[in-house]
């Protein structure tokens, strides 16, 4: 006796697969795997809770190694900042000024480099630092407490989360102020 005498069961069944068959093929289409690995939308799905993300795409859980982060693609990179990077530098400014810094954001730091997606550091947004030893006197003079805050714990932390030294002041070399901040023109205009 034949599976499918009856040829109202045979369409009915080819009706299924082809049915099945597409929605498939649709939510593979929509998938974040299909996407520009690249692109905004891929990053918003990195960035997006384990349970709902596409597995087969990773997400950093630690920092990136030593001159990783120069390698990562944007996606990467913007998944990182939203999973871990964000959450620390949250806690870490929290913990000096809780009341302004309990709800820091991506555009505390990258200020319209987040509206119009090109991330920048250095931010024109924040403040701008007088350059030199002279500059630096200034500083500790007027803002000794945001100094000792900027360098004994927003520098080394913020290397660290990015994989890279951080500043040396023998060999004026790694992660400082200025990969934030920009440099105030001196007085004669340089």
């Amino acid at each position: 006796m034949p599976l499918f005498r009856n040829g109202f069961l045979l369409v009915l069944t080819l009706a299924v697969v082809v049915a099945v068959a597409t929605g498939c093929a649709a939510a593979r289409q929509d998938a974040p795997a299909a996407r520009d690995p690249g692109s905004l939308a891929a990053a918003r799905d990195l960035a997006t809770p384990a349970t709902t993300r596409d597995p087969a795409v990773p997400v950093s859980v630690g920092p990136p190694g030593p001159g990783d982060w120069a390698t990562w693609p944007h996606a990467q990179k913007l998944a990182y900042m939203k999973s871990t990077f964000i959450v620390e530098e949250r806690k870490l400014f929290a913990s000096w000024e809780p009341s302004r810094y309990l709800n820091l954001e991506c555009q505390d730091c990258h200020g319209s480099g987040v509206r119009d997606g090109t991330f920048r550091m250095p931010n024109p947004d924040l403040p701008k630092l007088a350059p030199g030893p002279e500059g630096f006197k200034d500083l500790a003079e007027k803002e000794p407490q945001v100094l000792a805050f900027m360098q004994k714990r927003v520098v080394p932390e913020t290397a660290r989360l990015l994989g890279v030294p951080e500043f040396d002041f023998k060999t004026h070399s790694g992660f400082s102020c200025y990969h934030c901040h920009l440099r105030k023109p001196s007085a004669s205009g340089k």
